[in-house]
């Protein structure tokens, strides 16, 4: 599980996978592993250091970027992808690892 406090200002995003409580979001990586590392080329595990959340954020933010440039930012994208079963699970995975970058270069 990676751990990580819960911005102040942010709902938890529906993920399978995360645990949420009043003061700690935790992630099952395994859960999104697969897809991660297709899409980012990094495997995420509970030791990601804040450059590795950094790397993770960014490069599915990219991709979303990306698919919606090439009109592909639709249900069958998904389809095709391991892990994810929505395009909101995507864009929420982005979010998670942007606010892990935020927490890693606080700690």
């Amino acid at each position: 599980m990676l751990s990580i406090p819960p911005p102040e200002s942010r709902l938890a995003p529906a993920l399978d996978g995360l645990h949420v409580s009043a003061d700690e979001w935790r992630l099952d990586t395994t859960r999104y592993a697969a897809f991660v590392e297709l899409v980012t080329g990094i495997r995420p595990t509970e030791h990601l250091n804040a450059a590795d959340c950094y790397r993770i954020g960014n490069r599915l933010e990219a991709f979303v970027e990306e698919r919606k440039r090439e009109g592909e930012w639709n249900a069958a994208l998904v389809a095709d992808l391991p892990d994810v079963e929505s395009l909101e699970e995507v864009i929420a995975l982005a979010r998670f690892f942007r606010h892990c970058h935020d927490c890693r270069l606080e700690q």
